[in-house]
């Protein structure tokens, strides 16, 4: 039996994750000596009593061959912590999943930022999880989310409509759509992503299995932004990963009337960063204000006079009030230029309202 085929063995039992794995490792130094056990001895070892846990435990070994041989069916990769190929970031958290099930390809070299809300978003919140997500895409940084309803889908088609990189982290098997309505997603995803779980093929995403897979999804990221979660929402317990972990982690503020915003809303109360512009992610993220920038506008729009007169002077970087100042325009009709400008992707705006043309 290989040590993949070991470590496949264990992810079939769910009585086994990252805490137990380590303490097989931390004695036997490996998996095999601990699969030479008896299965009476493997439980007792692991100081497991569960009345079901025996019919796990015998069938365990046999299941790990199986698992790989399913995975080569269906297409789907495996890593393990030992492997050099594991992601870097994730084995720093302090229960990284000992094995990964993915489709596609992981894509380590950029910064990633997790992006997940509420499953009943918004109409504005959703315009605002789109327009960063989008921002953030067109700074070569990735994107990390769970493919939930609501701010998660939002989340990956932005990244998919901007042609950027997106991993969504199931808690189901890989092979399982879900939630159903995001099958269209799902294919694009496997085509043009990365789609992970610790959970062989398979598995069902059973309720138990959500909280545990947000540890992923900060893990995986060097940062994490809340667009909208009430109190007690999932998004939050996100949150609390990530602060486990050192990530930075970042709140849209909302209206204080409306639940939906109570949760990141108390993020800020205790000390999350408020994020009011993508670019202010990026600075943090980069170290600069002028990232490398992957998407350019190749022809020029048919634009109005004023905003020809925008676009000729912003051949270097100028703050807001240069701008004002410069072109006499007022500043109530400046900011809306410069915002459409942005959105199209002729203006780039860099922290602390300075902006130069993306031409």
């Amino acid at each position: 039996m290989s040590e993949l085929a070991f470590y496949a063995a264990l992810s079939s039992n769910d009585l086994i994750g990252p805490k137990r794995y380590a303490k097989i490792m931390d004695k036997f130094g490996g998996l095999k000596p601990f699969f030479d056990l008896p299965a009476v001895e493997q439980m007792g070892f692991l100081g497991i009593k569960s009345e079901d846990a025996p019919a796990r435990f015998d069938r365990m070994a046999e299941s790990g061959e199986k698992i790989i041989a399913d995975c080569a069916k269906k297409g789907i990769r495996i890593v393990t912590i030992a492997d050099s190929e594991y992601p870097a970031l994730l084995k720093t958290i302090a229960d990284p999943p000992y094995i990964l099930y993915y489709y596609g390809e992981f894509n380590l070299s950029i910064p990633l930022v997790a992006v997940v809300g509420t499953r009943e978003p918004s109409a504005e919140a959703l315009n605002i999880n789109r327009y960063f997500v989008s921002e953030l895409v067109n700074y070569n940084i990735g994107i990390v989310s769970g493919m939930a309803r609501g701010h998660d889908t939002a989340a990956h088609e932005a990244v998919i409509e901007n042609n950027g990189y997106t991993i969504a982290v199931l808690a189901c098997g890989v092979d399982i759509v879900y939630p159903a309505s995001n099958r269209e997603l799902y294919r694009t995803l496997r085509e043009n992503g990365t789609i992970v779980s610790e959970y062989p093929p398979g598995v069902r995403p059973d309720k138990w299995r959500f909280p545990l897979r947000n540890r992923i999804i900060s893990g995986l990221a060097n940062a994490v932004l809340i667009v909208q979660a009430p109190v007690n929402s999932g998004a939050l317990i996100t949150a609390k990963y990530a602060e486990a972990q050192g990530r930075d982690v970042y709140a849209v503020p909302g209206n204080p009337m409306d639940a939906r915003y109570g949760g990141t809303n108390q993020l800020i109360q205790r000390g999350a960063k408020v994020a009011l512009s993508p670019e202010e992610i990026v600075l943090d993220l980069t170290g600069t204000k002028h990232p490398a920038v992957r998407r350019k506008v190749s022809e020029m729009p048919a634009l109005e006079p004023d905003e020809m007169q925008v676009i000729d002077i912003l051949a270097r970087e100028m703050h807001i009030d240069e701008i004002a100042g410069m072109t006499k325009i007022p500043m109530g009709e400046l900011n809306a230029m410069l915002t459409r400008l942005e959105l199209k992707g002729i203006v780039l705006q860099y922290p602390g309202r300075f902006y130069i043309r993306n031409l």
